[in-house]
């Protein structure tokens, strides 16, 4: 039976692009339109709550929860390309806020503490052209060819997860009085290997597939591990580098802010802390 109050649930706020036409979405996980453009609820009590949850932050369920109640023509946001995220939750904010946020800022010359405006519509728009270069999708490899992607979002939450959890156990051997130093060592030793082990699998992320040269594509996951593993290391920079430019591109122009007190300008990193980012 329908409910009479559904007329007057929650309607779209905005309507966005989405980057690179959706180009790296894996089938099923985008519902694009005609127009080109999808749309963008504001957030739900639900979503505020689930955002106020440590664990669920860390884990990126939150966040993914989010982008689901918000931008239903994403079907599994696990899939979306990590470098839509944030162009996607600055919809979002802008979507249940509007176009402006407030930030408390003290002063690095004479420490007053006073509340800057920010306005969201560059942001927006420069996360909106951070795109794929098609220059840098393939790199030819002797017979080979290298076919690259951006990271999904399950790509990045793993990485931060892991590197979260490693930097927590380093912390707690180098704060622990029990363990002797053979064992602080060995500790380290495994930890190291460790990030080197994610680091390479972060790399291999970036990896869509390989090119053999009558054409046959693999990309399985594991294969495709080994042999970034097995690459010299002239191929992994350039891997690397080329994954870590693509990624730049969504890193955010700094706030350049004057302090009202003093009139000492400075600049700071519009940082996406999802708890605070949302208040």
């Amino acid at each position: 039976m329908s409910n009479i109050l559904e007329q007057y649930y929650r309607q779209p706020e905005i309507y966005i692009s989405i980057p690179n036409n959706g180009e790296f979405y894996p089938p099923g996980v985008l519902e694009l339109p005609e127009t080109g453009e999808i749309p963008v609820y504001a957030m739900t009590a639900k979503d505020d709550i689930n955002l106020r949850t440590p664990d669920a932050l860390i884990s990126g369920e939150a966040i993914a929860q989010l982008i689901t109640s918000c931008v239903p023509s994403i079907k599994d946001p696990w899939q979306v390309p990590a470098s839509d995220v944030d162009y996607l939750l600055v919809a979002i904010r802008i979507a249940s806020y509007g176009g402006e946020m407030e930030l408390e800022f003290n002063c690095s010359e004479c420490e007053h503490e006073f509340n800057y405006i920010v306005g969201l519509e560059p942001y927006i728009h420069q996360l909106s052209e951070a795109t794929f270069s098609d220059d840098n999708k393939i790199i030819p490899y002797g017979e080979i060819k290298i076919h690259l992607k951006p990271l999904s979002y399950t790509d990045l939450t793993f990485i931060q997860r892991r590197t979260f959890e490693e930097q927590r156990a380093l912390r707690a051997i180098e704060g622990s009085e029990d363990a002797s130093e053979e064992e602080k060592t060995e500790f380290y030793n495994n930890i190291l290997n460790t990030m080197t082990d994610i680091n390479i699998n972060s790399i291999a992320s970036g990896v869509k597939g390989i090119e053999l040269p009558d054409g046959t594509f693999i990309n399985n996951k594991e294969e495709i591990i080994a042999f970034v593993n097995n690459a010299s290391i002239r191929l992994f920079k350039k891997i690397s580098g080329v994954i870590q430019s693509e990624r730049d591109k969504s890193s955010l122009d700094p706030l350049k802010i004057e302090c009202p007190e003093c009139n000492h300008e400075f600049e700071s990193p519009l940082l996406f802390d999802y708890a605070h980012f949302f208040a």
